[in-house]
C-alpha cells in the first residue's frame, strides 16, 4: 500500500501556502478538506454556543501564530454561518458538523444554519485606496466601502453609496431612478456613477429624481454635495 493511499483526500493536489481570506475558489473542496482539531473543537464550541443569543457582543477575535490557520478558519466560519450549499446538494453547515464529535457543538451549528446571514470576506489592504491610508479612519472606510459594494453600491465613494442608499430603501425607486437615467443619458447608472462629478451624470441624476419625487430639477443639482457635506462617518453609524 502507498502512503498516499492512506489518506482520504486527494494529497497529490497543488495546496495553496498562504489562503487568502477573500479567494472564494475551491469553496466545496476546502470544507470538506477541513480538518478539526481538537483545539478548534472546543473554541468553535463557545462560538457557535453564543452566536446569535446575544445582542450585546458581536465580535470575535481570532488570534494564533503566522501560519496557524487563522486565515483559512476564518473563510471556513464564514461558508458556515452562511450556510453554502455545495455542488451536492449538501450544506457548508452539515459538512462542517459532521467534523466535530460533540454533539452538543453539532446542534448549536444547526441551530445557527437556521439564522439568515450573509458573509463579507475581504482583505484591508486589498480594499483600501491610497487616500484612505493616508486617513486615521482608514480601516472605518474599508468596512463602508465593503458593505456598500456588498449591497451593489459604489462604495469607493461613500456619498455616492449612500445617496444609492437612500433612492433604494428611503425612497424605494432605485429600479425607477436606474430606468430614468437611462432614459435621460443613454447610459447606465451602475456605468457612470464612477463619472458622478460630470455635469451630464448631474443633470440626468437630477432630472430623473424630479421626474420620480414630483420635484423641480433644482432640488437635486447639488444632491452630491450635499449628502457629502453632511455625511457622518462612525462606528455607531455603520452597525446601526
Amino acid at each position: 500500500m502507498m502512503i498516499k493511499e492512506l489518506f482520504v483526500q486527494n494529497v497529490g493536489r497543488e495546496i495553496e501556502t498562504v489562503v487568502k481570506a477573500d479567494d472564494l475558489r475551491n469553496v466545496d473542496l476546502e470544507i470538506r478538506e477541513y480538518v478539526i482539531t481538537n483545539e478548534i473543537d472546543r473554541k468553535i464550541g463557545d462560538l457557535f454556543s453564543e452566536y446569535g443569543r446575544s445582542s450585546t457582543i458581536n465580535g470575535v477575535w481570532i488570534h494564533g501564530f503566522f501560519g496557524s490557520g487563522k486565515s483559512h478558519l476564518l473563510k471556513i466560519l464564514s461558508y458556515v454561518f452562511e450556510n453554502r450549499r455545495l455542488d451536492d446538494g449538501t450544506t457548508a453547515a452539515e459538512i462542517f458538523a459532521s467534523k466535530t464529535k460533540d454533539s452538543m457543538v453539532r446542534a448549536d451549528i444547526d441551530r445557527v444554519s437556521k439564522i439568515p446571514s450573509e458573509s463579507i470576506l475581504f482583505n484591508i489592504d486589498h480594499q483600501a485606496t491610497i487616500s484612505h491610508n493616508e486617513e486615521k479612519d482608514s480601516v472605518l472606510l474599508v468596512f463602508y466601502k465593503v458593505f456598500y459594494d456588498h449591497l451593489g453600491f459604489y462604495g469607493t465613494q461613500a456619498h455616492i453609496a449612500e445617496f444609492e442608499w437612500w433612492v433604494r430603501f428611503r425612497k424605494n425607486i432605485y429600479e425607477e431612478f436606474k430606468e430614468r437615467f437611462f432614459l435621460h443619458t443613454g447610459k447606465a447608472w451602475i456605468e457612470e456613477r464612477r463619472n458622478y462629478f460630470d455635469p451630464d451624470v448631474v443633470d440626468g441624476v437630477a432630472a430623473s429624481l424630479a421626474e420620480l419625487l414630483d420635484r423641480d430639477e433644482s432640488d437635486f443639482l447639488n444632491i452630491f454635495e450635499d449628502i457629502e457635506a453632511k455625511q457622518s462617518l462612525s462606528v455607531e453609524d455603520l452597525t446601526n
